[in-house]
């Protein structure tokens, strides 16, 4: 089959981070000895990607639209997604689509599936965040029309899984759980060991949290975390790292008002050297979100051999099992104690060495193998109408 694969809007790395489950995707796809033929579309900024025989690269680009209601004298442009995808899709004779991230902006008029790693917006909607009229409606009743349209859902977690039947127009034998997999750049990317120097750091004197400023994320807790260490002389940093999302100036208002400016560290985009370097230093990620059925950042730590602390969220456990230890994320003496059962060598031995056995079970190439399964079975459907025509043009 001739397969599309959307990558959504991928930007410099210092925007909106790596995009590392969508690249590390379509690295290890590239890998594979396959009959179908891909073409892969994508917005932003264009990447080191490499055509091959059965792979190419389709820059969709922005269009810019003029804003309603203004002067034409003094009008203004803002950028939107390409014109229609849905039209591109079908000029270039594609089979089916695969889509890594939600495409809100049309219908699809082929057969697609979709990739969701949460519905976030719909379990915690009093989060600013979520709240607002614009978010709210675009990444609800959009998504709605997105979800119950799609051939097949593909999520990572038997949780979002439920979330999404519970909450859509959805049946059970339309979506499908894979093992959300470990991106391909920890195995390649070195530490910088001048980095921790630079930023007053040092081996296992700080607990790490890798997440952008978003209120849902609960950085508070770490700081409520690190008044109570403070107080009981437990002698560990609290390291953020991400962009702001705008929590970040009341996050750093709170740290001012505890005096704990020399035991939380604030720092911006991390580049994967300098996250390689904080993740095999660190004593511990300790990771207190109040959303998200899975996490990419704990598969980070787990192959750096860091122990991981988390939220006791269903969708947490679920993914590490037996390699984390779980916290009530709104009790910071939990998370305290938590912190402190890592001074057993014995827990701290036994949750490293099962999560090297998370991590040989979640791989990309695990993923991309079941991906493929399910496309070949798909075919034999697609098989019904041409696969070199356009029934929709008849």
């Amino acid at each position: 089959m001739k397969i599309g694969i959307y990558l959504g809007d991928i930007k410099k790395p210092n925007s909106v981070g790596d995009l590392t489950f969508e690249l590390s995707f379509v690295e290890e796809l590239l890998k594979q000895d396959t009959a179908h033929e891909f073409v892969f579309y994508y917005f932003g900024q264009k990447q080191d990607f490499k055509e091959q025989e059965n792979a190419r690269f389709v820059n969709l680009k922005y269009y810019k639209k003029p804003q309603l209601g203004l002067n034409p004298i003094s009008i203004k442009f803002y950028k939107t997604p390409y014109r229609s995808l849905n039209h591109r899709l079908k000029k270039d004779n594609i089979n089916a689509v695969f889509f890594l991230t939600p495409y809100l902006h049309e219908h699809i008029e082929i057969p697609y599936f979709a990739a969701i790693r949460d519905v976030a917006h719909r379990i915690l909607p009093h989060f600013p965040e979520f709240s607002t009229n614009s978010v709210f409606e675009r990444m609800d009743k959009k998504l709605n029309l997105f979800l119950t349209g799609a051939t097949r859902i593909l999520t990572c977690n038997h949780v979002v899984k439920n979330d999404i039947i519970a909450l859509y127009d959805v049946i059970d034998e339309n979506t499908e759980v894979i093992n959300l997999p470990y991106p391909n750049w920890i195995e390649k990317t070195k530490e910088d060991k001048n980095f921790l120097k630079w930023n007053d750091l040092s081996k296992n004197n700080y607990i790490y949290y890798p997440a952008q400023f978003w209120s849902h994320k609960n950085h508070i807790r770490l700081i409520l975390a690190a008044q109570i260490m403070k107080e009981q002389n437990i002698n560990l940093k609290v390291v953020f790292s991400g962009l702001d999302r705008g929590n970040k100036k009341y996050l750093i208002n709170q740290v001012e008002k505890l005096d704990l400016q020399e035991k939380v560290i604030f720092l911006d985009y991390v580049n994967q050297k300098q996250m390689a370097s904080l993740y095999k230093n660190a004593y511990a990620l300790v990771y207190p979100s109040l959303a998200g059925p899975d996490t990419i950042s704990a598969l980070e730590a787990l192959y750096f051999n860091c122990p991981v602390l988390i939220s006791n969220h269903l969708g947490y456990t679920q993914q590490l099992k037996k390699a984390a230890l779980y916290f009530n994320p709104l009790d910071e003496m939990d998370i305290v104690a938590k912190i402190q059962n890592l001074n057993d060598l014995a827990i701290k031995d036994d949750l490293i060495n099962k999560g090297q056995a998370i991590i040989k079970e979640n791989t990309m190439q695990k993923y991309i193998d079941k991906f493929l399964n399910i496309m070949d079975s798909f075919y034999l459907t697609r098989q019904c109408w041409s696969l070199e025509e356009s029934y929709l043009n008849k």
